[in-house]
Parts: structure tokens; sequence; C-alpha cells
């Protein structure tokens, strides 16, 4: 007789769909969870659209193990206070009707909520389940980084101590990030790392349009600023796709003018429609801030991996974090981050050779299918299994 499938009540602070990189990775591996047979209920605080096209949103179809759904909505008082601890009383009455004994599991991947981080450590004592806690960050570094003052810094820090200490297990989305937590816990609980993953799409084909192309969010320390620069040294074509933050898009804007970049800028588009702009530039860049933590540590991104997998040169950053996923003159051309004339140099290098790009694209795209999302699904729920079945775990050695 089979083992029947784990049912997740997989926990999200934010609203569905959205344009967030985290929520393209959560409803992606919802997704490839309920593809290998576990019953997967997204709880997420709204959906702004129906469940097949909130999926259709992220190029998914929809699936029969995977049930899409808001927290119960409270409207009987006017109080924001009361209100919401009547939604989280009504949240945990609900999580409660879907507790299936000894085969169900709390999951959460974020602290942005901290209420909410709490609630579920909370709850899982309640439900007599265990609660998984993914990490992506130290929320306390990137406070400390971002300049909070120390009673900010002081309240991250207390958020993440009480999550570490009490989670029955942590998955750490990047191996240098795993280390850093197994180095500083107080406490040790079962951990394992499951980077992001890639859908394995097609490699990209038909007309390059574009030079290069810089995909996702316009945060400082994903330096598309050092993009414009060096794509205006190089004298290259740069597509630029994404707008969140939009207050940072408008400041992007004004640099490409005040250097005479020939850039364009499609803003915020469908996902579809991010591929197909990768797919018309002959180099993806990937260019993160070598002095902030993420870049330097613990950045995985996605946007990286699609770049790789449709089989596109890729020019990154030389930074630890990056250099998990690709090696200079391999799979990809690895630059001095916070460079621009360093960049604008690989840039130029790779525009004029055509063979070399095809064969960075060739081996990053045999390197990128090794990072699926199917993959990492395949991983988190077998980490998921030991909480269930009394297996114990061996930590992982890297």
């Amino acid at each position: 007789m089979s083992t029947p499938g784990l049912r997740i009540l997989y926990v999200h602070p934010l609203a569905l769909p959205g344009v967030e990189a985290n929520l393209v990775q959560t409803i992606e591996t919802c997704r490839a969870l309920a593809e290998l047979g576990h019953e997967v209920f997204l709880i997420v605080p709204k959906l702004k659209d129906t469940r097949e096209a909130t999926l259709a949103a992220y190029g998914l179809e929809p699936h029969e193990n995977l049930v899409l759904v808001a927290e119960p909505s409270i409207r009987l008082t006017k109080s924001s206070g009361v209100r919401s601890v009547m939604r989280r009383a009504a949240l945990l009455v609900w999580l409660r009707s879907l507790v299936r004994r000894r085969r169900t599991v709390l999951y959460f991947r974020t602290l942005r909520d901290g209420k909410l981080a709490r609630f579920l450590l909370l709850a899982s004592r309640w439900l007599r389940v265990p609660v998984i806690y993914e990490a992506h960050k130290i929320y306390t570094e990137k406070r400390g980084e971002q300049g909070f003052g120390a009673g900010t810094i002081a309240r991250h820090d207390r958020l993440e101590s009480r999550v570490f200490s009490r989670a029955h297990g942590i998955v750490a989305s990047h191996p240098l990030l795993f280390e850093r937590l197994r180095a500083t816990l107080r406490r040790t609980a079962p951990m394992i790392t499951a980077e992001n993953g890639v859908p394995p799409l097609p490699r990209a084909s038909g007309v390059e349009t574009f030079d290069c192309v810089y995909a996702g969010s316009l945060f400082p320390w994903k330096n598309v600023d050092v993009c414009i620069e060096a794509a205006a040294q190089a004298g290259a074509s740069l597509a630029i796709v994404g707008g969140n933050p939009d207050e940072r898009l408008v400041e992007l804007k004004a640099k490409a003018q005040q250097v005479r970049a020939n850039v364009t800028f499609f803003g915020q588009v469908p996902r579809a429609q991010v591929f197909d702009l990768v797919s018309r530039a002959r180099i993806v860049l990937v260019p993160v801030d070598g002095d902030s933590g993420e870049g330097e540590r613990y950045t995985c991104p996605l946007k990286l991996l699609e770049g790789m997998v449709r089989g596109k040169a890729v020019i990154a950053a030389d930074t630890p974090a990056l250099r998990c996923f690709v090696s200079d003159g391999v799979d990809a051309r690895l630059v001095t981050p916070n460079d621009a004339g360093a960049l604008a140099a690989a840039i130029s290098e790779l525009r004029a050779d055509d063979g070399v790009r095809r064969r960075l694209g060739d081996a990053a795209r045999d390197r990128a299918l090794g990072f699926t999302f199917a993959a990492r699904a395949t991983k988190v729920a077998s980490f998921l299994e030991t909480f269930v079945s009394g297996v114990p775990l061996a930590e992982e050695s890297s």
C-alpha cells in the first residue's frame, strides 16, 4: 500500500497574483509539489482574480492537488486591531479543519509580516503539526544595511531568533545562507538547501533585437544603473524589463538620458512576455551589488536561471553567491562587481563573438536544467516527509 501524499499548508503574506519574484518562486514550487502527488493549499491574504486566471498569470495550468485560497475575511468591525485578532482566530479554526493527522505540515517563507510568523509558530503548537521556515536572507543583516535604527534591528533579531529556535525545520535557498545559518544558530534545527528553480523552457529561437537585457526588480542592490552605464560605454542596446519599485524606474530613466544610453524600458510585463524579451537579447546581464549581503552572499536570481535555460550568454557579477551557479569562461562571463567599465568590456567582447556566446549559452542551459522547480520540489518534499514519518534526517554537509 503506497504512502499518501502530504498535505502542505503554505501560508504567504502577499496577495496573488503579484509581480514579486518570491511569489513566482512560491507558486512554481507549490505547483511542482502538487505534481508530485501532495495536496498543497497556498493561503494568501487576498486573491485578486480567479484561481485559473491567477495561475495563468504565471504561465501555469490548474492542478487538482493545488488549491489557492484567501484567508477568512472579517468585516464585522471597523477596528483594525480587533479585526486582525478575529482574522487570525478565523484562520486558526480554518487551518484546524485542514489538518490531517500525522501527514500535515505548515510552511512559510518570509518574515516581512512578523505578526504572521509568530502566529504560525503558535498555530503549529496548537494544531500539533510541524512548521517549516524557508529562509532567503537574514533580515537582521538586511535591515542593518538599509540603515534602519537600532530598535528596528533589535526587533527583527528577536523575531528571527524565535523563528529559528522554534521552527521544526529550515529550508535555506542558497548554499552560503545554509552555511551562515549553521554557523550562527543557537539551536540546530534540521536544515537543507533548496535553491531557486526554473521551468524547463525551450531554447530561445528567433531574431535577436537587443544586445543585452536586464530582467527583474529595480532595487538598488540589483545594480541596474551599472547596466545602463556599461551599455552606454559599449554602445550596446539594452532592454530593461521590470518596474518595481516605481520610483526607482523614474531614477533609472533619468540616468539613461544623462549618459545617452540606448535603453528601452518595458516596465512590468506578464511573465510570458518576460521570457519572450529575454529570448530577443544576445546577452543577459546579472550585475548585482558585491557590497550588499544579498548580492554578495545570498541571492539566487530567478532571472539568472531563466536566461541560462533559454541558452543565452550571461554576464554576471563575480560574487560568491553567483559563483555557486555559474563559472567564469565555462557557462558565463563573470566581471568585477559594481564596475561599469568591466561590464562594458565583457559586453563588447561577447557582442563581437557569436561562437563564444553560443558556447557559453549551451553550457548555461545544461547547467540550468539541473535547477528545475520539479527537482526543487522533490528535495523539499523529501525533507518534509521526515517530519511526518519519524525518520531522522542527516544534516547536509554543504
